[in-house]
């Protein structure tokens, strides 16, 4: 017989073992609930993202065509070619602009006036109103007969860049950029992977789960755009598995109820923009810094602060999307903040001992407009014991603010003895307004145009443009994302002094370890005979990285 204190312990066992396996299984389920709605929620900001990023797409289109109607030149004429030509070469979205008349293209700025004009083939999709006509894999000329997508409106025709939307692909994730006509509830894909919605559902904004995937769609307000983003739940799931384990852990060992708080209270603890501001609080960003070089000597000239973020998954965020969400939510000042601050504190003993070198920190435009960035540079400039000219201030060129604020605001910065640089340059629209409004010290071209270094593109001719442009107008110039020695060898070839950065020369590095890059000397160049350079040959000057 079985006493009654044995039925009782061995009821609180089944009990507790009850307890472990309830609470095991309550904390995997809560893991998976925690980890699918997080990626939800940083899909659905994805979305938005190349959401925003087609508005940008489309407000160039527009601002373009609204140049050519009226046009100020005659139709085709060699003035309104040569007008066509310079806004192709600030576009980062389009390859080409053309005139169109009566489905004829009479000319374009890659090609010239056309004689006899080409004939445009069948609509894929034409918008109501006449806004946009949609034409699909057409054989470009320009790029070798390679089909491309183009979009016509009132007389004027845009050859769509085939690597707009590149830049924003995620593993395990597709996504999908789509015109839309809501009155017909008809749908075409201009970008990504045919993923073949519904398209009353895409146009909709919905979000369902299918097959093992998550979808989501999200529409412009104010161009008849949608995305649709997809990512798999089991991707999201294996590339999480040591968390699930720990959940399971927990739960068993704490118990279904132990569990299920934590798991509300992660939950609720979801979203980049919330883990963001509590990483700013708790100072868990960290900086890196990649030298800048001097060409053709290869000596160095300073380094650029680069503000690094994880989120509570460890996952490693881009700095292109938490800078530009801190941007969107006003929160971008305690960032520049932190980046003054620390970038200071841990480089500041080796800029005071090579007053020749600058430490680059990039800021916004909303930056500019507060009293708080010129109070912060002032105290730790101060405290660092350094020049204010060894501090440059890099504006991205994308910030929208007023000129006429920026100018102002510019030419204090200069009164107190920093430097300002246009970084992106060539990205945006506002390329040569920057420059004929804005008297910067420097542009950074941005590493777009590096890559077409040594290929075929179609803007490989655009580089040397802006170093001459640069030379012109008397401004410095930095080359960003030098990758390779071809890279740099050709801009050392053109014969103008500038500054460069990239892997090639020295990657991103955290403050404890830019010793190491002080005692290394760089090794001559092989020219295509492999016989070394004069410039590089010389070691009476060792590269010293910082």
């Amino acid at each position: 017989m079985i006493s009654l204190n044995q039925r009782r312990g061995l009821s609180i066992t089944v009990l507790a073992v009850a307890g472990l396996l309830l609470g095991a299984c309550s904390g995997w389920w809560l893991g998976r609930t925690r980890l699918l709605r997080n990626a939800r929620v940083n899909l659905s900001d994805y979305a938005v993202e190349l959401v925003r990023h087609s508005d940008a797409y489309a407000l160039e289109l527009t601002t373009i065509r609204k140049a050519f109607n009226p046009s100020p030149y005659p139709f085709c004429s060699d003035q309104e070619i040569k007008r066509m030509q310079v806004m192709t070469f600030n576009s980062l979205y389009l390859k080409e602009i053309g005139r169109i008349g009566d489905r004829k293209l009479y000319c374009s700025a890659f090609l010239g006036r056309l004689n006899p004009p080409l004939n445009m083939p069948r609509l894929k999709m034409a918008l109501p109103g006449g806004l946009y006509f949609l034409y699909d894999d057409i054989p470009l000329i320009m790029a070798g007969s390679t089909p491309g997508s183009v979009i016509a409106t009132s007389g004027v025709d845009f050859v769509l860049s085939p690597h707009a939307y590149d830049y924003w692909g995620q593993p395990n994730t597709r996504y999908m950029v789509a015109f839309v006509d809501r009155s017909t509830g008809r749908m075409e894909q201009v970008a990504g992977a045919a993923l073949s919605p519904d398209p009353h559902w895409v146009m909709s904004g919905g979000e369902r789960d299918s097959d093992g995937k998550m979808l989501l769609a999200r529409c412009s307000q104010e161009n008849p755009v949608c995305v649709v983003a997809e990512r798999a739940t089991g991707g999201v799931l294996s590339q999480n598995r040591p968390l699930l384990i720990e959940y399971c852990a927990l739960g068993g060992f704490a118990g279904f109820g132990i569990g299920l708080a934590i798991g509300q209270f992660y939950l609720q603890r979801s979203g980049l923009a919330q883990q963001l501001r509590r990483a700013i609080r708790a100072r868990k960003l960290h900086l890196v810094y990649q030298p800048i070089l001097e060409l053709p000597t290869r000596s160095c000239a300073g380094a650029e602060a680069l503000v690094r973020w994880s989120d509570e998954d460890g996952n490693a965020v881009s700095p292109d999307i938490f800078i530009r969400i801190a941007e969107d939510r006003g929160f971008i000042g305690e960032i520049t903040a932190f980046v003054i601050r620390r970038s200071l504190e841990e480089v500041g003993d080796i800029l005071r001992a090579n007053p020749e070198l600058t430490l680059s920190i990039n800021i916004s435009a909303s930056d500019l407009q507060s009293e708080a960035l010129f109070r912060l540079l002032d105290l730790h400039v101060r405290q660092a014991g350094i020049a204010p000219e060894q501090v440059a201030l890099e504006l991205t060129e994308r910030s929208s603010a007023n000129l006429t604020d920026l100018r102002e605001a510019i030419l204090r910065l200069h009164i107190e003895g920093y430097q300002v640089h246009i970084d992106d340059f060539g990205t945006g629209y506002s390329s040569l307004a920057y420059l004929h409004e804005l008297a910067v010290d420097a542009i950074k071209v941005d590493r777009a145009f590096t890559r077409t270094i040594g290929t075929d593109a179609v803007t490989v001719s655009i580089l040397p443009l802006i170093l001459s442009l640069a030379e012109s107008l008397h401004v410095e110039v930095i080359v960003e994302g030098v990758e390779t020695e071809e890279q740099a060898q050709f801009l050392i070839s053109s014969g103008k002094v500038m500054q460069a950065q990239g892997w090639h020369f020295g990657k991103p590095v955290k403050a404890t370890e830019l010793p190491k890059y002080r005692e290394q000397a760089q090794y001559p160049a092989k020219t295509a005979a492999g016989e070394t350079t004069a410039v590089e040959a010389s070691h009476e000057r060792p590269v010293t990285l910082l």
